[in-house]
């Protein structure tokens, strides 16, 4: 809905800046309320037969990692862009923090090329391959948060989150002679 009163206009001009009559001034664009644009997200972490997994996972077991992204609202079949994901793990004492794109491989964390008005259901699922998560002695425990960003035109979007889930603990069975 446009606001009938016209506003200042910027110092400077996005568009035709060499226009000394550029539109005669500005009339403001109010933008859709939030019934319109709206977006629910969850992130898991599944074993092989997609349940949800123990607390304490055994490393040499492969497991996936399941983004879901829900978006209501009739604005977002106007929108398109490739949907980036990733799980970020800090370990609770010794290790090194990681995000998981980093050891499976950064390109299977997009949905590339995603239209609104095909899809307002976003999901995609990562296979982990055994021994992928590094573990110390009496294994590692790992706070885990998922993070998303959509990119228009090769460039973030202001459209991201996050989700932090509950702390994991990857350990090594397997006694070495």
């Amino acid at each position: 809905m446009a606001d009938a009163s016209a506003v200042t206009r910027p110092t400077k001009q996005p568009c035709w800046p060499d226009d000394p009559d550029y539109l005669d001034g500005y009339t403001k664009i109010d933008l859709p309320p939030e019934r319109l644009l709206r977006a629910y997200w969850d992130v898991d972490i599944l074993d092989p037969e997609d349940e949800p997994p123990h607390r304490i996972i055994e490393a040499d077991d492969p497991f996936k990692v399941r983004f879901r992204i829900a978006l209501l609202g009739d604005l977002w079949s106007c929108i398109a862009g490739d949907w980036w994901f990733d799980l970020g793990f800090s370990p609770i004492g010794d290790g090194k923090a990681f995000d998981l794109s980093d050891l499976v491989g950064r390109e299977k964390f997009y949905v590339r090329d995603w239209r609104g008005c095909r899809s307002r259901c976003v999901e995609l699922f990562i296979e982990v391959p055994a021994n992928t998560i590094p573990t110390e002695y009496c294994g590692t425990v790992y706070e885990c948060a998922g993070k998303f960003q959509l990119y228009c035109c090769g460039r973030p979007a202001a459209v991201v989150g996050f989700e932090a889930l509950e702390e994991f603990q990857f350990y090594k069975a397997s006694i070495e002679d």
